[in-house]
């Protein structure tokens, strides 16, 4: 499960939950989560799903949250100890692609942008759908990078660094669209997809949460642009912001599945 190339932070992941809040939502419904149940966060960065994952199967369930990342891990620690939640909620350092869990642990499993950073997909849903009890629900939910779109003068500026994203700083780019895929050869049952339109017309929060500006500075250092398209690109984009009318979107994707009996 390697780190994403580029700042992502807690401050990044918070900001990013705040924008996704009515996705997750969806997701926990569609999880089919009951009291009681033991229930898997994977990917769980600083532990803000897994906590509320805890409240739903609560008070006798278990909530096990996985991350490569053992800063994040130390983050979701202090956010569950904050919350009360430890007796039910804990988390585990390891590798998406290798569980450490038994076949048919979990009652369901979920997971949240993750997908886009793994480099070996077909593995990991295959280990989800290994640790999941025959019955059980999973819940993917990932960016469709692709999707990305914003407004401007400077189309081809916009394709330059749109493409320069997808083919060199996103292991699994095209994670979203690809989704569905994975399910079905997967063997899953009852799969359903969703797909969220999302748009802001912040520049300032589409800068965060896309990691634009580490796009643009790699693309700068590696000649995909010149240091004068660079700047007409970002003075085009300001003026678009002080005039009120920036505008870019992205599609989430969401894909639920049930494991088979047989």
């Amino acid at each position: 499960m390697p780190k994403f190339k580029g700042p992502v932070d807690v401050d990044y992941l918070k900001k990013a939950g705040e924008i996704f809040a009515s996705i997750k939502q969806i997701s926990y419904k569609k999880m089919q989560i009951k009291q009681g149940d033991t229930v898997l966060d994977l990917g769980c960065g600083p532990g803000v799903d897994a906590i509320e994952l805890g409240r739903l199967v609560s008070p006798a369930g278990l909530v096990i949250g996985v991350d490569y990342d053992e800063a994040m891990l130390a983050k979701a620690l202090e956010q569950v100890e904050i919350s009360k939640m430890s007796r039910i909620v804990s988390f585990q350092q390891g590798d998406a692609s290798s569980l450490a869990f038994a076949d048919n642990y979990f009652d369901s499993c979920r997971s949240e942008r993750l997908f886009m950073h793994l480099n070996n997909p077909e593995q990991v849903i295959g280990e989800v759908r290994r640790v999941t009890k025959p019955g059980g629900s999973v819940v993917i939910i990932d960016t469709d990078w692709a999707s990305l779109s914003i407004d401007c003068q400077s189309v081809k500026i916009e394709r330059l660094l749109s493409n320069y994203r997808l083919e060199n700083l996103i292991p699994n780019s095209y994670s979203g669209r690809s989704l569905y895929r994975l399910f079905s050869k997967a063997y899953f049952s009852d799969i359903q997809i969703d797909v969220f339109p999302l748009y802001t017309n912040d520049l300032e929060l589409f800068y965060t949460l896309s990691l634009q500006e580490s796009v643009e500075n790699k693309a700068l250092s590696d000649n995909i642009i010149t240091q004068k398209e660079l700047e007409q690109w970002r003075m085009e984009l300001k003026q678009a912001a002080l005039e009120n009318s920036f505008y870019c979107s992205v599609n989430m994707i969401m894909v639920s599945g049930i494991k088979p009996f047989s």
